[in-house]
């Protein structure tokens, strides 16, 4: 009998073992389950930025693409403005160039003409009849005569020389241009 209780002990004691053997397995199953919810659980958020990530990453690829397409359109304009402005310059410095020749030409024919000294004439003369005018307002009671006689007006320098004054290379008015006879 003793056997048998001895058995029976020993059965029980496995029994035991093997009942606490369950229950920690147990223990350690719930907690696998949890971690592998909290872990599924993690997953799906973790999914979620990612989803979220590609659509900011694609929307960053975009933006990317848009700021060199812009890009290039500004080195496009910047080259064109840089050659619109070597344009410009050259433009301007033609345009100079043509102004001083013309000037030079102006002063070099004008030189020769008789009609030079009636064109200077005409302007001290204009010069003239514009102050004795001011003078006239400010000073109605004034006589200017004297002096408006050594100042002819446009009118009676036409009739008393018979061409005009401001006309300064074209001479007489009866009569054409020296380069045109």
């Amino acid at each position: 009998m003793r056997l048998l209780t001895d058995d029976r002990n020993k059965l029980k004691a496995n029994l035991a073992a093997a009942e606490s053997d369950v229950a920690e397995f147990s223990k350690k199953f719930d907690l696998a389950n949890q971690a592998q919810e909290i872990t599924a659980q993690a997953l799906a958020e973790a999914n979620v930025q990612k989803k979220s990530l590609a659509k900011r990453l694609t929307q960053l690829e975009e933006a990317i693409a848009q700021r060199d397409g812009l890009l290039d359109k500004i080195g496009q304009l910047k080259d064109v403005a840089e050659s619109l402005r070597s344009e410009n310059l050259s433009l301007k410095a033609n345009t100079e160039e043509a102004v001083k020749v013309g000037v030079e030409n102006f002063r070099s024919q004008l030189e020769f003409t008789s009609d030079y000294e009636n064109l200077q004439t005409f302007f001290v003369n204009f010069g003239a009849r514009q102050v004795l005018t001011g003078f006239k307002e400010m000073y109605p009671n004034l006589d200017l005569s004297t002096i408006e006689a050594d100042y002819p007006s446009l009118e009676e320098a036409e009739d008393s020389a018979g061409q005009l004054p401001i006309d300064g290379a074209k001479g007489p008015v009866d009569q054409p241009p020296a380069d045109e006879v």
